[in-house]
């Protein structure tokens, strides 16, 4: 990757945010005769001033970088959004309108790298601090991965302008070992320092509490570990086992969930409610009216057509502005925070798990997955979730209002646990009842959907290359093309990591169920 452009990082911080955040750094940062002064002195004012910005670029808080990381890649491709007709040469149809959709995503590599590199050089690479870098570092590159496939990680740190990728495989082992070493440092510290707080005022998402930042960290870890299931089945589950065994353990609770409290608008706001460039995909409308899921008052606005119901579009259609706007849109307010991995999602990992056969705490897999839809529900205010839990009701058939693009339901699925039904279908259940509880996280659905086949989607309905004629949703995203042009023969050298061409059908490292 070449990183020429030089990011200026500021240099002034509010002299309250600075007070906060180094009074004391030494005595509330060493486990005792753990780390010394010297490994521990980074929480100063350039750490100060890099830590909220590697937060805010776990989930990117810029329009470019929001809109071609996650609305026209993953939320599309998770089918939770479809893009309105200004971009109708869409990835949804496997097209791109201009070579920004395929490098903005990637360039993120330059604004997160110099921030990292200076907390690494400013802690010499050990303690709190750079632990907590470290996770911020997953939490980012993770999606990047499972974005292109192959990116660069393991030689990225040392500031080469031109740096060789890494294969998925080595790249998912290596951030695996980074949330180890986060681990172990946090929880050594915690267990000598449980109330410690360490940059309170610069951590956007859990406000320094250490605790919670160990919980999210093996959350992460979990979530990781059976992505790779299908491919890495020993190592992923002594991960899983470890994460959810932990003696801090995983979240569990909706008060620890991670969200990130940006400054400034909310991304998903600006793209679905003040541009008008998104609504809600059919397929989750459909699945959640054919459920009758009291949800759909929390996540989505009545439609705009004669009946005020909760109105999707097809993935790949092409409806014009005014009849587009008429289809649900998301409901989302312009303060609200980004989630990034939710309780919820933890308890459906640990159902997966649990089905089939692995050491989750004794629990079994339907109580997992009953938690997951209980937490979903007290996660947006939905009351109890007792009825639907036992109902029998399945996905809805699709009435497109326009009278374009109707067609009926793709999955039999209901609620209600089976216990007589084959892990399979069961396995069917949870992924369904998961993807619904990511909401608003649809590059989360899109990973889901690659890796077991669940939920099932509706076919695309535009016109795309006979190549992807048989795909439902792109398995990648192409390699930047600004890449080609200054790093030719690395990105040479991740295609035969690859394993395939550098189009949308070639598959990530981990897909090896479907």
């Amino acid at each position: 990757m070449n990183i020429s452009k030089k990011i200026l990082v500021a240099s002034l911080v509010i002299a309250g945010v600075l007070s906060s955040c180094t009074k004391g750094f030494d005595e509330i940062n060493a486990p005792e005769n753990t780390f010394t002064k010297e490994q521990l002195r980074g929480d100063n004012y350039e750490i100060a001033a890099s830590f909220p910005k590697l937060q805010s670029l776990i989930v990117p808080a810029d329009q470019s970088g929001y809109f071609q990381h996650f609305s026209l890649t993953g939320d599309i491709w998770g089918r939770f959004l479809m893009s309105n007709t200004k971009w109708n040469n869409n990835f949804s149809v496997y097209r791109y309108m201009h070579e920004g959709w395929l490098n903005t995503p990637f360039n993120i590599l330059t604004s997160f790298y110099p921030e990292f590199r200076k907390v690494k050089e400013a802690t010499n690479g050990q303690g709190i601090t750079f632990a907590l870098a470290l996770i911020n570092r997953v939490g980012l590159m993770h999606r990047l991965t499972d974005l292109y496939g192959p990116i660069p990680y393991t030689q990225i740190e040392g500031g080469n302008l031109k740096v060789a990728y890494d294969s998925q495989e080595v790249v998912y082992k290596a951030m695996l070992a980074d949330l180890n070493t986060a681990i172990n440092d946090l929880t050594l510290y915690v267990s000598a320092n449980p109330s410690a707080k360490v940059m309170a005022d610069q951590d956007l998402i859990y406000r320094g509490d250490l605790t919670k930042w160990v919980r999210f960290a093996n959350s992460l870890k979990l979530r990781l570990a059976m992505r790779m299931r299908y491919v890495e089945p020993t190592l992923a589950k002594t991960a899983v086992e470890e994460a959810v065994n932990h003696t801090i353990g995983v979240i569990t609770d909706n008060a620890d969930n991670a969200i990130i409290r940006q400054k400034g608008n909310s991304m998903l706001w600006l793209i679905t409610n003040a541009w008008s460039d998104a609504r809600v995909a059919a397929d989750l409308t459909s699945y959640m009216n054919g459920y009758n899921d009291p949800r759909r008052a929390s996540y989505f606005t009545a439609s705009g057509f004669t009946g005020a119901g909760y109105d999707g579009i097809r993935s790949g259609s092409n409806q014009d502005g005014s009849e587009y706007n008429k289809y649900s849109n998301v409901k989302v307010g312009n303060s609200d925070p980004t989630i990034i991995l939710t309780a919820s999602e933890v308890a459906f990992l640990k159902a997966e798990a649990a089905l089939i056969g692995w050491n989750v705490g004794g629990a079994t897999a339907k109580s997992l997955y009953e938690d997951g839809v209980r937490l979903s529900f007290a996660q947006w205010g939905a009351g109890s979730a007792d009825s639907y839990l036992t109902s029998t009701a399945t996905p809805g058939n699709y009435t497109d209002p326009s009278g374009r693009y109707s067609t009926g339901a793709v999955s039999t699925i209901t609620p209600q646990w089976g216990d007589s039904d084959s892990d399979e279908k069961n396995l069917e259940r949870i992924i369904t009842q998961k993807w619904i509880a990511l909401w608003p996280l649809g590059f989360e659905g899109w990973c889901e959907h690659r890796r077991t086949g669940y939920p099932k989607f509706f076919p695309v309905v535009g016109t795309v290359e006979s190549a992807y004629a048989h795909m439902d949703v792109a398995n990648r995203l192409p390699f930047s093309r600004t890449e080609y042009d200054v790093n030719s023969a690395n990105v040479q050298a991740a295609i035969k990591l690859l394993g395939g061409p550098d189009d949308y059908a070639t598959k990530m490292w981990w897909q090896k169920k479907n």
